[in-house]
């Protein structure tokens, strides 16, 4: 039970972001921007011993020999078993933040600038639909957290999650989750049904926590008609790259729509995407905030409003996130509206 106890330990300690059960047993735990080897390995029956404990009975077995859970706290982990692994269980447990940093917070940290920011947060006031992409662990959730929590208290927020992980400071928000096949024989919930179901719940806000299958269909048409200030993540690394992995699961749901068709939805839906990365020197940061502006013959068309700039130096690689110069298309419907949009966002920023 040595091995037992040694496992909660580093998952209670607060400086492991991650933490890792290989099928041979060795244990590895993520501080800052590494992995590290712990001295022991967990023998089968310690690490079923730590998993009742972590997720309880969760239904996970022979019938299904893989799932998505979550922990007591709220942090998500993913088990794997044999006969898909050659050894004993795989754990990956991503550790759920005991606070998510702010907008502000993100600023002084140098995950963006207060330009960036300052955007963003109009965009949100705006009612803006936004993807928020990057890879694994780039800072997705944190940002979209941040941004979400910027909505007005008035409105109504519709969480959609496979594993909780936002936590909002508005009064009225719905958090929904999916479900997996239980030891019951109870059906899977997905995020296609729940976004379904969410349609009539008279929503102000949609949120869904990682748009990854055939509920993005489901996404773009609720975008068309009227729900506004929708906002995801997605895995991708640019935000062409991020519209062109939306296009891939529209179209995996069905329906045999055109290609030119899809990116139409697409154009007519998204506003704004945001692309994080984590960067060589560890740091997660806002690399490009990108408008989606129009169709050229077949094309979607972009417009960069901020890029990240790297320059290399004595002391090694420097970043910085700049304005490129462009203006928002919005804008001009804004002005439409007798509105006059703020310009300060795009000077440069002071050194």
């Amino acid at each position: 039970m040595a091995e037992t106890q040694a496992l909660s330990e580093a998952f209670e300690d607060p400086a492991n972001s991650e933490l890792i059960i290989n099928d041979d047993g060795a244990v590895f735990v993520e501080r800052g921007s590494s992995l590290e080897a712990l001295p022991f390995k967990a023998a089968p029956d310690d690490v079923q011993a730590f998993l009742k404990v972590l997720v309880g009975e969760s239904g996970f077995g022979p019938a299904r020999p893989y799932a998505d859970l979550s922990a007591y706290d709220g942090s998500r982990v993913h088990i794997i078993a044999p006969p898909l692994v050659r050894g004993g269980v795989c754990v990956t447990i991503r550790k759920r933040p005991e606070r998510r940093l702010t907008l502000g917070e993100q600023v002084q940290n140098g995950s963006v600038t207060p330009g960036c920011a300052s955007f963003l947060e109009y965009a949100v006031e705006q009612r803006k639909n936004m993807l928020i992409i990057g890879g694994t662990s780039s800072g997705k959730t944190t940002l979209l957290n941040a941004l979400v929590s910027l909505v007005p208290p008035k409105d109504r927020i519709l969480v959609l999650e496979d594993s909780p992980e936002l936590v909002l400071p508005q009064p009225h928000v719905m958090y929904l989750k999916t479900r997996l096949r239980d030891s019951n024989g109870l059906p899977d919930v997905t995020l296609k049904e729940l976004l379904i179901n969410t349609l009539r719940m008279r929503p102000d806000r949609i949120i869904v926590g990682e748009c990854r299958s055939v509920e993005a269909a489901d996404m773009l048409q609720a975008m068309n008609v009227g729900h506004e200030g929708v906002m995801c993540t997605m895995h991708a690394n640019s935000a062409r790259e991020g519209l062109q992995r939306l296009e891939t699961l529209v179209m995996a749901a069905g329906g045999d729509l055109p290609l030119r068709v899809v990116r139409s939805n697409i154009v007519l839906a998204v506003d704004l995407v945001v692309f994080m990365a984590r960067l060589s020197d560890g740091n997660r940061r806002v690399c490009q905030v990108t408008e989606v502006t129009g169709m050229e013959i077949d094309n979607i068309t972009l417009s960069d409003l901020f890029l990240l700039d790297t320059r290399k130096g004595a002391q090694g690689a420097a970043f910085e996130l700049k304005p490129t110069g462009a203006m928002p298309r919005f804008y001009d419907q804004l002005r439409k509206q007798g509105l006059e949009p703020p310009l300060e966002f795009f000077q440069p920023e002071p050194r």
